[in-house]
């Protein structure tokens, strides 16, 4: 069976893990084994995770601290976890190195794009104000419409132009990293997926696919496609 390693959030209170479900159902209705990552500061462990899975999901979660992209941070920042950010940004990119598959979906393609050496705007409505809540708990489908960019991967999986999504997030991309390509956008112009200029087999997404995997098949393929490519390189 086709091994998928997740990461997970870090409770600071409780010193635990926890990882919403829906990451793992829609893992195995591809037809894949989730297995979850530990948090650790052990760097042997971090590689061995890689080593021992066929592709990843970088999940939702915590803020990504400032000074991974060069700023300081401001007060609007949420909860920031630097030792899950040492341990992402070394599984990423040692992932790269494997060419094993991936799925990133909200935090994730936002570690994703300041691994790439991209930055981010750390609050929406302070720095870049909208007339469309980004941030919306309380929506669990059809929070706003992307537009997918034609003769893309994520389009040849969604099979249409445009999608409605959902929308958790209270930071988004602001300067595009090295190597990527602008997958789909928000109406309001903000960038909510992304994936490699060189087909490397790796997705980014703003959106929470997972949360709308169940009821939309073209959110289910996302992750039916993860475990395709992954059982390529297994």
């Amino acid at each position: 069976m086709i091994t998928i390693g997740i990461g997970a959030n870090w409770d600071t209170q409780r010193k635990r893990l926890n990882i919403p479900n829906d990451y793992i159902t829609a893992v195995i209705r591809a037809g894949g084994l989730p297995v979850l990552f530990p948090l650790t500061d052990n760097e042997a462990v971090w590689k061995a995770m890689i080593d021992k899975v066929d592709g990843v999901i970088f999940p939702g979660g915590e803020d990504i601290h400032p000074r991974e992209f060069g700023e300081e941070v401001i007060p609007q920042c949420d909860e920031i976890v630097p030792e899950r950010d040492a341990q992402e940004l070394y599984t990423y990119r040692y992932l790269l190195s494997t060419r094993k598959p991936f799925l990133a979906i909200c935090r994730g393609i936002q570690l994703m794009n300041v691994a790439q050496g991209g930055t981010l705007y750390q609050d929406i409505p302070t720095q870049a104000p909208t007339n469309i809540n980004h941030s919306q708990n309380d929506t669990p489908t059809d929070a706003h419409k992307v537009s997918i960019t034609p003769d893309t991967l994520l389009h040849s999986l969604i099979g249409s132009d445009t999608s409605p999504v959902n929308s958790r997030h209270h930071q988004v991309i602001k300067d595009l990293g090295k190597g990527l390509k602008v997958s789909a956008m928000s109406e309001d112009g903000f960038i909510e997926a992304v994936e490699f200029a060189d087909g490397y087999p790796g997705l980014g997404l703003q959106w929470h696919p997972e949360n709308l995997a169940p009821h939309d098949p073209a959110m289910q393929r996302l992750f039916d496609w993860l475990i395709k490519e992954a059982g390529k390189r297994a």
